[in-house]
């Protein structure tokens, strides 16, 4: 008996089993033999074989949050990270690395929009420049 419970003590076969654990089963009510770690590879290694391979991490694309916000992460050299935060970021206004990386990202996407529009321009007029509107006399004579 226990000294305080008045419950009898574990015997050995339950001293084998984590504390709290409750036995597995089957459907007959007999206790289940578990796998040896050999084993559990082995199947993890056929259930990895029979699904469809995952992308690798990089080509998924960036991880969503629920949120609405994603999650990037870059590796950049430690002078150069260095250099922003103490010199740059000031100058900026900017008050952390999270706001360095959105403002530079901020800066990519303005000028891919720039020169997306450049070149939509030059598709629609041929490589020539854009007629002057009616009044507007030339800065230059061609």
């Amino acid at each position: 008996m226990g000294k305080k419970t008045g419950e009898a003590l574990p015997g050995p076969s339950a001293l084998r089993e984590s504390p709290g654990t409750p036995r597995k089963t089957n459907e007959r009510g007999r206790v289940r033999k578990t796998r040896t770690t050999a084993a559990a590879a082995r199947l993890g290694e056929r259930r990895a074989a029979a699904r469809p391979a995952r992308p690798p991490a990089a080509a998924a694309g960036p991880r969503q949050a629920n949120t609405g916000t994603v999650t990037w992460q870059a590796r950049i050299d430690a002078g150069f990270a260095r250099e922003l935060v103490e010199a740059d970021a000031p100058v900026l206004g900017l008050d952390s690395a999270s706001a360095l990386v959105r403002e530079g990202l901020r800066l990519v996407h303005k000028q891919a929009r720039e020169l997306a529009m450049a070149k939509e321009y030059d598709e629609y007029y041929g490589g020539e420049p854009a007629p002057l509107p009616e009044g507007v006399a030339a800065a230059w004579d061609d």
